[in-house]
């Protein structure tokens, strides 16, 4: 089975005031570390941009120089549609050529292979369509949807982007702990609580 990763980095940080895909954590950008981890357990690695990408891609070129079998970046011009958008496009590059496909951002700090490897084989033993990180009495993203789904994350568009298809779905989920899901970063208060730079 051919698990590719995808990586939605396409948003404005408007909260924040700055791309968070840039912010250093643990001496990495967030992006790179995020890159990195997905290269770990995936043959395909797929990263899509929308705002700041001028900025933000040539942080990846010496990853892309590295792995360019396995790493691509796509611009996504239709951005600021929301992540539904970004979500479905970056899908639709990866749908034919995929068995399965991870879903990731990039500003979840303690995203690791061991977390990830775990939802692989939760998937694996489940035969469940979709197989979510469960933390804050929720399940949301790190997701790892099967190919039945494609048709419905390809559909996707403007703000609506994964939860419409956990309610779809909800008696065919399977579920993995990942109570450090909820650190992420948004605001300005969230640098100094994780101490970001």
């Amino acid at each position: 089975m051919k698990i590719s990763t995808l990586i939605l980095a396409a948003g404005s940080s408007s909260r924040l005031g700055r791309p968070k895909q840039l912010l250093r954590f643990e001496g990495k950008t967030l992006i790179e570390r995020i890159t990195q981890v997905a290269l770990s357990v995936s043959d395909q690695v797929l990263i899509v941009l929308g705002a700041n990408e001028t900025l933000i891609r040539p942080h990846l070129e010496a990853l892309v120089l590295a792995n360019t079998s396995k790493l691509e970046i796509s611009f996504n011009a239709d951005w600021e549609e929301g992540m539904g958008k970004t979500l479905s496009f970056g899908v639709e590059k990866l749908a034919k050529n995929a068995d399965a496909i991870l879903v990731l951002l990039s500003d979840q700090l303690f995203v690791d292979e061991v977390l990830l490897r775990k939802m692989m084989q939760t998937f694996a033993e489940s035969n469940l369509p979709i197989v979510a990180c469960e933390y804050a009495e929720q399940l949301a993203v790190p997701i790892l949807f099967d190919k039945t789904v494609f048709a419905d994350l390809m559909s996707l568009n403007g703000d609506k982007g994964a939860k419409v298809l956990l309610k779809k779905y909800s008696d065919k989920l399977g579920s993995v702990p990942f109570p450090l899901g909820i650190c992420d970063v948004d605001t300005p208060e969230d640098l100094k609580k994780y101490e970001l730079s």
